[in-house]
Order: structure tokens, then C-alpha cells, then sequence
């Protein structure tokens, strides 16, 4: 197009826009004489009055004509009809409006056609429009969207959906929809091919990436192994920073699509031109005066002849502003510029400080907790008005607001103080932002066992419970008691052989301090161990504890149990004489406890210790010491295999006129099982009665455990095993240590749900009644 027909064009367009919106301010503030409505009548069975319709509208009749409000009165309308043609004419200084609306037509059939790998019925729930309703275009359009994002997600990537409206009857305002769907390609993926790298590399990168090759067994439960399109373009900008950062500066990724002719399956070529590697030449640094260029050479991640690396570059940035926001300097400025010389495969680096200023902490301002106390949120902020600023404190506040599982979004940053605080220059305020989100849950759990079999639970949870609240509950509601900070658990269990329910309160910061206060209430009744005798309690504890350090905790604790044991005359004399009857324990005792694994819910690495010391005899019918030492350390040998080892040492020390057969079984330990000696019956280990052979319990218990766990998917680990345990009726005493191994699967599902399935082999077990080599449990919420 030349250059004079474009200005042409561009002149007419102006003009015409011009010509209208003078058209539309001719109209403004023009008296209305009369509006019309007409209605286009396409069903003899159905009519519309216009009455109504009028009624709605702001535009009337005898009043001065507005723009703004008749284009609210049409958009009003468009939504309720399907065509709305409004036209105005201006007669004598008098607007005559007429309005031609068109109804909705009624869906009579909706057909599908092209779909052979989705039922219609599946479609059709999809799609969410049912004959009989009206036809709206931009409903219709948002629900075939659904549709489409349906198929997207199931991997057919160059899915097409399109649709055709007819009427099958003039005179019925109805009309039949045929959806035509074009599917293309399965999403499946049969295999993701490297070109250009070596294995090391392929294999470090197919852990990286999201993309994964379809698994039959395991990729409806993950969701990987369907091609996405987002997840493929995310996965080519990981690949490329892996190999920038390897200092292949020049790296392109390209990916290229194919299809098994046999299976129709996706084949995903991953093509790598690496390049040159690139390394860094001189590096420089200007604008510090606070710290020295010692100092500041010490925290560079980069050095002259090291492979080039953005992200080093990028976190050495990061270290010096950190550096300068430990000592106050928050507003530091650290940029840099990179030189690439001419014929080399180096880049030279310039990093420029603006050191700023030093500030003190202004005032601290929460928003955004609707039902959390403010005191709640400042007892884990790090931040003190008046000191000086630290940058590692702003991150640490966000950090434990965040752990805290109160808040969906928390934002910690420092503002310039406000003008009415009356501080200086020299002061920045922090903002605390916080966007709350449900801390309460109700779950009904269903369980299954080698060692209870069928299980359900109903568990009530509340993470930040205020018992304050219970005196505005009833002119607030549930919402009363919500915002202190405190935990609430309330648990009802119900199995084949066990019943139980728990009522459990924890304040982490007891009258906003360190110490972490709560109590217990239980009651259980029990036939574990054994069926010819089972056991209910009722019990009460009260506990509190005190932070020494980020990993340390000192504690005690004070507990009332009342037992009783009911034996089966089957079980005999023996067993009678010795277990039945009832007992009330009353101990107090102190605890330490060291925690510094990486991962509360699955460690890698770490240790966990408890070491517990309790006397019971304040008070009750029994009268003994309990030694608890229980300890479990992690190691991380490489990426996915961890391996664990546990040691738990257990003793009871009867004092007075308590004999060691006269300790309480429901004192006493027992080992065996899924949960300790895998291989063994459950709770078998150790003495028994005589002429049932029931398990008796001990007052000295010693388990050994060596395991190695192995990643075989994110969801899935593969386990072998060492077990070893000793149960003794004497005090202090490894009696007969029993010894197993084996191996089995753990699976985490459906939100992390436990499904575990294993295989012990008893080493010397005392008779064969005591072996039971399949374990399993799982559990579930629904």
C-alpha cells in the first residue's frame, strides 16, 4: 500500500470517528419524547411485554437523555436478550429511541460429533449446558472453553472445537447446536529423546524438568506424562538455564514433536546446541566506602577464569546487598554491567554500589488480618522499633509468618516512616501484609492395617484457635473464636480393635512467651495387643515446654491415667493374677527434646532425640522410674536415597512396694510389627502368659532399625531394612534380641495420603506362630 492511500485511510477512519461522537453529543441532555420497544416475536407460543422491560431501564421517557446511562440500559439488556438494536432520532429538539430486541432462542438439541476419545455424556457434563435452557453466545463460548482446557489437560494439545446453530422450525424460536470436535494427536508421551548431550547430562535434566513420559500405573495419579504446552515451554527455559549457567551463554533449545506411527503416541525431541563455553574475564567493583574491598571480594560467587554463570552473577548481587541490609543499609543499590570482548568467549564485569543510608526501624503496621490478633503476628516478627535495620530479619519475619499456616500471602517490607510519626529521616516503617486463609478442617479419615484392619477417623482442627472467644460466641459465631494463635484437635478413632478419642490444646506462646503450654484428655479402649484381654483408660495431661535454642526444647510434663484390663477367663490363672484389674497412675516427669531435620513430614537429614525421665507415685497405685531415649538421625547419601537409623532405649525402674509383674500393662512396652520389628506379629516380642501365650509386655524395651529409602518417583519410594528388638519382664535387661529384615514400597497419594506395602523375613524368630511377613497400612481423607 502506498503512502498516500494509508494517509487516505487514516484520514477517513478519523472522520468518521469524529462524525459519530459528535452524532452521539447531539443526543446529550435532549428531552426523551418517547421510547419504543420492539420486540421480534419468533415463537407464536411465547410473548414479552414491553412494559417490564422498560421498567428497568434508566432511560425514560419525558427526561433528559443521557449517554452514559443508556449504554448501562443496553448492556442490562444484552445480557437478558440476544440481539438489542437500538436507534435514535432527533425531531424538532425531541429524541425518539427504538429499540429492536431480539429473545433468546431455546436450545432443542445439542448433538457431538468427531469426539472418539471422550464419551458425549463426559462432554456434555463438561460443557454444562442442557437442552431447554436459553442460548447465551458468551456463555456457550466460556463453556466450550471448558471443554477445550478438558481435553488440554487429558494431552490433546491441538484440540479444535467449533459449533453451528440451526433452526429446524421458522416459527418456533428454537434452535439445534452441532458441536464439531477435532481431537488431533493423543497427549500420551511414548518417549522425550536428547540430541546434543551426553547421559550424564540427559539424566540430570529428565530430573529437572516437569515434562515425564507416560506410566500407565502411575501417571493418572500424578498427572505427568500428558503433553502440556505451558509445561513444555517452562521445561525449554529450565534446560537453558541449566546450560547457561554451565556457562554455555550461546545454548538454544529447540523442541520438535513427532508421533509413533503404531502407538500414536507423542515422541518429544529435545535438540541442544550448547555452543561455546564462555568464562568470566575481569571483575570489578566501585562505590563502597562501608565495607572494604576485602570485604566485599569475599562474598563474589564469581572470580576472573571461572565458567560463566548467570545465576552466580545474580546471587553475588544478592550477597552484597544482603551484606549492606544487615548493617542497615536496606535501600543499598547493587547493579552490574556484563562486557563481552570481541573475539573471546569471556565477559568482562563491572558491579556499581550505591550504599545509601543506615536506618532504625519506624513503627510496625499489620493489615490484612481480619481475625488474627496483631499480637499473634508480632510475636514471631524479629523486628524491634528503634533498632537498626536488619535485612536478614525482614526475610526471617516472612519466613515464620508464612510457617505459621495462617496466611495464604504475606508480604514484609520497609516504607518511608509517615510524616505524623514524628521520626527522622533516618527511619523506615514496616508494613506486615497478610492475606488470611481457612485454618480450621474437619476431615473424616478411612484406614486399613495389618494392625487394626478397617479403621475410620473424624478429626476436628483448628491451628488458630482463641479461647477468649467463647465469650462472643454467640453475637460473633464460629468467627469468635478464631485469631489467638492457639491449636485444637479433637479425634474420634474407631477400629476392629481399638476406640479412642482425643481432645488436645496447645498454646505455642503461652501469655506471649517462649513457653508452649497445653493438655490432653484421652480415652481408649483396646485389644491390640491380644484378643483375650483389652484394656481402657482414661486419661489427663498437662505439659509445657521452653525453647533453648532454633533445635533444643526443655519440657515436662504432668499425666493422670486410670487403666483397667479385662482378661478372658480363656487366657488363664496366670494372666488373671497378673493383668486384671485397675490402676491410676500419676507421674510427673521432664523431658528434653533436639530437632534439626530439614523436613518435619520427610526428612533427608537430621536428627530428632527425646530424652524423658517420669516418676510415677505422686499420688496413684503404682509406684516406678520410665527412662525414654528415643532417637532417629537421617542421612542423605545422594539425591534420593536417605538412609535412616533409630535407636529407642526404654526402661521402667519399680520403686517401693511395686513389683516388676505388678507394673500396669498398659505401662508396659511392647514391640513387633509394622511400626517396629517388621516381620513379627504385632506386639509379640518379648514374655508371655503361659497358657495362651499372649504377649505380657516388658519393662525394658531396646529397638534397633537401620533403613535405606530410595526415590523411585515423587510420589513413590522403595525401602529395604534391618530391624532388631528386645522386650524383658527385668529391669534393665536385653533379653533375647529378635532380629528381622526385608523391603517394601511407600506410596504417597491423593494429597500425600500414606499407602505402604512390605515384606519382613524374621532372622530368629521363637516359633512360627510369631511371624507375619506381609505389613501394609494406608489411610485416606474423603
Amino acid at each position: 500500500m502506498c503512502k498516500f492511500s494509508k494517509f487516505l485511510l487514516c484520514f477517513l477512519s478519523f472522520s468518521l470517528s469524529s462524525l459519530f461522537a459528535i452524532e452521539q453529543e447531539s443526543f446529550e441532555n435532549k428531552q426523551i419524547e418517547k421510547i419504543d420497544v420492539l420486540i421480534e416475536q419468533l415463537d407464536a407460543r411465547s410473548s414479552i411485554d414491553s412494559k417490564p422491560i422498560l421498567a428497568k431501564m434508566k432511560t425514560k421517557a419525558g427526561s433528559l437523555f443521557s449517554q452514559i446511562a443508556f449504554d448501562g440500559d443496553l448492556k442490562i439488556l444484552s445480557e437478558e436478550f440476544d440481539q438489542v438494536l437500538p436507534s435514535l432520532d432527533l425531531q424538532k429538539d425531541k429524541l425518539f429511541i427504538s429499540i429492536k430486541i431480539v429473545p433468546k432462542s431455546i436450545i432443542r438439541n445439542i448433538s457431538w460429533n468427531g469426539n472418539k476419545q471422550s464419551g458425549t455424556k463426559t462432554l456434555q457434563k463438561e460443557l454444562g449446558i442442557k437442552p431447554g435452557g436459553f442460548f447465551h453466545r458468551p456463555d456457550f463460548h466460556k463453556a466450550l472453553n471448558k471443554v477445550k482446557d478438558f481435553y488440554i489437560k487429558k494431552g490433546f494439545f491441538e484440540i479444535e472445537i467449533n459449533y453451528t446453530t440451526s433452526k429446524p422450525d421458522p416459527k418456533k424460536n428454537e434452535i439445534d447446536i452441532d458441536i464439531s470436535v477435532k481431537e488431533g494427536k493423543s497427549g500420551n508421551i511414548q518417549n522425550i529423546r536428547f540430541e546434543g548431550l551426553t547421559k550424564e547430562e540427559e539424566s540430570g535434566l529428565l530430573e529437572m524438568i516437569y515434562t515425564k513420559k507416560y506410566n500407565l500405573f502411575l501417571s493418572w495419579m500424578t498427572g505427568q506424562g500428558i503433553y502440556r504446552e505451558d509445561a513444555m515451554e517452562q521445561d525449554q527455559m529450565t534446560i537453558l538455564n541449566f546450560f547457561q549457567n554451565k556457562g554455555y551463554a550461546d545454548a538454544k533449545v529447540q523442541v520438535k514433536i513427532t508421533t509413533d506411527p503404531k502407538t500414536s503416541k507423542i515422541i518429544l525431541n529435545i535438540i541442544v546446541s550448547k555452543g561455546l563455553i564462555f568464562h568470566y574475564g575481569k571483575v570489578s567493583f566501585e562505590g563502597n566506602t562501608l565495607l572494604n574491598n576485602t570485604e566485599v571480594q569475599n562474598l563474589f560467587l564469581i572470580h576472573p577464569k571461572d565458567t560463566f554463570s548467570p545465576d552466580k552473577l545474580r546471587e553475588t548481587a544478592q550477597a552484597i546487598k544482603d551484606a549492606y541490609g544487615q548493617k542497615g543499609y536496606i535501600e543499598a543499590q547493587i547493579n552490574f554491567d556484563t562486557f563481552l570482548l570481541e573475539k573471546e568467549p569471556i565477559y568482562n564485569v563491572d558491579f556499581h554500589i550505591e550504599e545509601g543510608q543506615c536506618f532504625k526501624i519506624g513503627l510496625i503496621r499489620i493489615t490484612g488480618n481480619s481475625h488474627t490478633e496483631n499480637r499473634v503476628i508480632l510475636r514471631e516478627a524479629l523486628l524491634v522499633p528503634g533498632e537498626t535495620f536488619d535485612q536478614r530479619k525482614i526475610k526471617a519475619t516472612q519466613e515464620r509468618l508464612e510457617n505459621m499456616g495462617f496466611f495464604k500471602n504475606v508480604n514484609v517490607y520497609a516504607v518511608r516512616a509517615s510524616e505524623d510519626s514524628g521520626l527522622g529521616e533516618n527511619f523506615r516503617d514496616v508494613h506486615i501484609e497478610v492475606e488470611e486463609q481457612s485454618t480450621g478442617t474437619v476431615s473424616l479419615s478411612l484406614g486399613l492395617s495389618s494392625l487394626d484392619n478397617v479403621f475410620t477417623s473424624l478429626d476436628l482442627t483448628e491451628k488458630n484457635f482463641n479461647y477468649k472467644g467463647f465469650g462472643h460466641f454467640f453475637s460473633e459465631n464460629m468467627s469468635a473464636l478464631r485469631g489467638g494463635g492457639e491449636y485444637v484437635h479433637m479425634q474420634g478413632m474407631f477400629g476392629a480393635k481399638q476406640k479412642n478419642g482425643v481432645f488436645t490444646w496447645i498454646d505455642p506462646y503461652f501469655r506471649d512467651t517462649p513457653w508452649r503450654v497445653g493438655f490432653e484428655g484421652s480415652v481408649t479402649t483396646s485389644h491390640l495387643q491380644s484378643k483375650d484381654y483389652h484394656i481402657k483408660t482414661q486419661g489427663f495431661s498437662i505439659f509445657a515446654s521452653y525453647p533453648l535454642s532454633a533445635y533444643w526444647s526443655l519440657g515436662t510434663k504432668y499425666r493422670l491415667r486410670n487403666a483397667h484390663v479385662y482378661v478372658n477367663k480363656k487366657a488363664g490363672k496366670d494372666a488373671i493374677d497378673e493383668a486384671e484389674g485397675s490402676n491410676l497412675i500419676s507421674a510427673v516427669s521432664v523431658n528434653s527434646s533436639y530437632d534439626d531435620t530439614d523436613n518435619a513430614y520427610k526428612a533427608h537429614r537430621g536428627a530428632r532425640s527425646l530424652f524423658d525421665v517420669e516418676y510415677a507415685g505422686v499420688g496413684g497405685t503404682s509406684n516406678f522410674f520410665k527412662f525414654n531415649f528415643i532417637n532417629t538421625v537421617y542421612q542423605a547419601l545422594w539425591k534420593k536415597g536417605t538412609m535412616k537409623y533409630r535407636a529407642d532405649f526404654q526402661f521402667i525402674l519399680p520403686v517401693g512396694s511395686t513389683d516388676p509383674r505388678k507394673v500396669p500393662l498398659s505401662e508396659r512396652f511392647f514391640l513387633g510389627g509394622e511400626t517396629s520389628v517388621r516381620g513379627f506379629k504385632p506386639f509379640i516380642l518379648g514374655p508371655h502368659f503361659q497358657k495362651k501365650k499372649d504377649p505380657t509386655g516388658g519393662i525394658s524395651s531396646v529397638l534397633i532399625s537401620v533403613e535405606y529409602s530410595q526415590q523411585l518417583l515423587k510420589v513413590a519410594d522403595a525401602f529395604i531394612f534391618a530391624d532388631g528388638g528386645s522386650v524383658s519382664l527385668k529391669e534393665f535387661r536385653v533379653h533375647r534380641f529378635c532380629a528381622s529384615w526385608g523391603f517394601g514400597l511407600r506410596l504417597e497419594l491423593m494429597s500425600r495420603v500414606p499407602f505402604i506395602f512390605g515384606m519382613g523375613f524374621p532372622v530368629n524368630p521363637h516359633n512360627k506362630a510369631d511371624v507375619q511377613k506381609f505389613f501394609f497400612s494406608m489411610g485416606g481423607q474423603f
